[in-house]
């Protein structure tokens, strides 16, 4: 199962970096644009409150969700990303984010919120929706990461905390492959899968 997922990464990780700057850029604000008609703009309207949701800084060839969190702060939402925490309980930790400032480069250079000014995420406070970066996603709900557990362990935590959240993948059509990939029982689950020209929900 190693050997495949191996294969899987070094295959989609060559697609991606091939990519030029400006279509990546323009595959994220379509992917963007997907999360917030399919998603974000029915849940607000259907809660009839604020949301918080969860974004990642993007790095290297990763699809940007930024212009979903731009969206989301313009219209009083809140938006938390995670960070790398470190020491005895290394692992995600969720920071709140009002402002591009707000980002600090972390662990291999990895954008996350900066600890001296962005607040910390109680395990009481709800998280409505998850961003979920990765680097292959299939059409059945598997998702293929970086091979660290980071946001396996993430979705556990969560789920222990009682957060009630839709996780969603957020990648690149060339990202979404043929047949299942490689899972294992301690994969988070995700709820559905935004490409600049798909909306899938599982």
């Amino acid at each position: 199962m190693m050997n495949g997922k191996r294969q899987w990464r070094e295959r989609i990780r060559a697609e991606r970096d091939a990519l030029t700057d400006e279509a990546r850029a323009a595959h994220s604000r379509a992917a963007c644009l997907t999360v917030v008609s399919s998603l974000l703009a029915p849940l607000g309207e259907t809660l009839g409150r604020p949301l918080t949701v969860c974004a990642y800084g993007a790095f290297r060839s990763e699809t940007d969700p930024s212009e979903l969190m731009n969206w989301c702060l313009a219209r009083g939402h809140r938006t938390v990303a995670p960070r790398m925490a470190v020491g005895e309980n290394e692992g995600l930790e969720l920071r709140a984010i009002r402002s591009a400032s707000d980002w600090t480069n972390g662990r291999w250079g990895v954008p996350e919120p900066d600890p001296q000014t962005c607040e910390l995420i109680g395990q009481d406070e709800p998280v409505d929706v998850v961003i979920v970066p990765g680097l292959a996603f299939d059409r059945s709900g598997g998702r293929l990461g970086y091979g660290g557990g980071y946001y396996d362990r993430l979705y556990e935590w969560m789920l222990r905390a009682g957060k009630s959240s839709a996780w969603i993948g957020f990648a690149y059509d060339l990202q979404l492959v043929t047949g299942m990939l490689p899972r294992e029982p301690h994969d988070l689950k995700l709820d559905g899968l935004a490409t600049e020209s798909e909306w899938i929900r599982f």
